[in-house]
């Protein structure tokens, strides 16, 4: 890359705040960002869900015993009687019950679904984790830019209120028009407008970047005078259309939520089919109850072992009716993979171009940086020696004031489309996240 002409090294700096030993660059607003943003925090959350839920479908498959416990006192009525009354009595156990799955078609798809939600609980945090990067990336990015269009504007509003007080002095001495001061005037005005509307952004987007990180932007660092400009690796798009396939995170959550729907037919579908348990039990009772042991007391033991089968036959077509149900949403699923696999593709292919181009855009905004500031130097000498109007002056820092604001641009879409790319083919990560921040400067200003 070719180093940038001086003028846009000083716009650049004049634009940025100075560094502090506080300050934080991009790697550092990402590591905040992960323990400060809140929706960062409940995807987390909600990957910890997932992980129980593979825990509750295995339990589906695994013996479950339970102890039950009993107490009962007999009162007997009290009968008017020569004899008088019986004395009553107390019934005292318990018992241990097991029963384990032998057959069960509808606990075995629950539990395969407990798997996909844990591995797609997974992906989803992976693809949070990449998004927050992005939104980080984006955020710091646009807080540079909007500090780069301010410094650009106050340059550009300066300029203008130093030929605003030539017109009015050359107007007074009578050797110049009151165009000239109109014209002035105008661009004053208007470069005090876009002052307004540039801190204006400024103020959004570090409100956004605080947001995420928790930071303070005012002391962000800046974009280094130069950085290299770095062609994709691989330098193919079928390969990293191909890469995207494999490991984008949104088309492994769509392929397993097709797999849960799968899953969840295959469940529906097993109402129509026998259920086969193994159960055992062991009962412990002892009683004194006159009536039942004749005056004296008893103890029951006895334990039990057996098969049960559940063969379902009919259930007024609701069981048919929950197939139906699953076959439409296993339909929808695989369609919505298909439609993620296209929009992927479609990421891709603007995320490849966005630093293809991004690069080849930089180098021409560079150019045209330098003949933009050529036209300015000679429109200000033409100016002094009368061969070019007040009008063309404005016009020559209004186009120079917007090359360092479209250059700047260009930087700032560049960096955020590696890291675009980098998500859209599933391979962001915080290494990935370091490349990119070198760009930024490093040492005290």
């Amino acid at each position: 890359m070719n180093r940038p002409v001086p003028i846009l090294a000083a716009i650049l700096l004049s634009g940025s705040l100075a560094a502090t030993a506080q300050a934080f660059d991009l790697l550092q607003a990402w590591q905040a960002a992960r323990q400060y943003d809140s929706g960062y925090a409940a995807a987390g959350a909600n990957w910890r869900a997932g992980q129980a839920q593979g825990d509750q479908g295995r339990a589906l498959l695994l013996p479950q015993l339970s102890l039950s416990g009993n107490y009962s006192q007999n009162k007997p009525i009290h009968a008017a009687t020569a004899g008088g009354s019986e004395p009553g009595g107390v019934t005292h156990g318990y018992g241990v019950n097991l029963t384990q799955p032998l057959f069960d078609a509808a606990r075995l798809a629950n539990y395969r679904k407990g798997q996909i939600n844990q591995a797609q609980a997974g992906s989803t945090y992976d693809s949070a984790g990449q998004q927050l990067m992005v939104d980080v990336a984006a955020a710091y990015f646009s807080v540079l830019q909007a500090q780069d269009n301010l410094a650009a504007t106050e340059i550009a509003k300066r300029a203008y209120a130093s030929q605003l007080a030539q017109a009015k002095t050359e107007f007074d001495i009578g050797t110049a028009t009151i165009t000239d001061t109109n014209e002035a005037q105008a661009g004053y005005d208007g470069a005090v407008a876009d002052e307004i509307q540039a801190q204006s952004d400024l103020e959004l987007n570090s409100n956004t970047l605080a947001r995420l990180t928790g930071l303070r932007p005012q002391e962000i660092r800046p974009l280094a005078d130069s950085f290299p400009l770095q062609r994709p690796q691989p330098d193919s798009l079928e390969d990293w259309l191909a890469m995207a396939q494999r490991n984008s995170p949104k088309i492994i959550s769509k392929q397993q939520a097709l797999e849960l729907a799968e899953q969840t037919l295959a469940e529906k579908r097993a109402g129509h089919l026998p259920v086969v348990q193994l159960t055992a039990g062991y009962q412990d009772n002892i009683t004194n109850d006159p009536a039942s042991t004749l005056g004296g007391q008893a103890r029951t033991r006895g334990s039990t072992i057996g098969i049960n089968i559940t063969v379902p036959l009919y259930s007024g077509g609701g069981i048919r009716a929950q197939v139906s149900e699953a076959v439409a949403l296993r339909d929808s699923a695989r369609d919505e993979l298909e439609n993620t696999r296209r929009l992927v593709r479609e990421e891709v292919r603007r995320a490849w171009l966005g630093v293809t181009n991004g690069i080849a855009a930089i180098r021409a905004q560079q150019q045209r940086l330098r003949s933009t500031k050529s036209k300015l130097d000679s429109t200000q000498l033409g100016r002094e020696v009368g061969i070019r109007t007040n009008l063309d002056l404005l016009k020559a820092q209004q186009d120079y004031s917007t090359v360092l604001k479209d250059l700047a641009s260009a930087r700032y879409r560049y960096l955020n489309a590696r890291l675009q790319l980098a998500q859209a083919a599933g391979t962001l990560d915080e290494t990935m996240l370091a490349d990119v921040n070198q760009a930024l400067q490093h040492s005290a200003r």
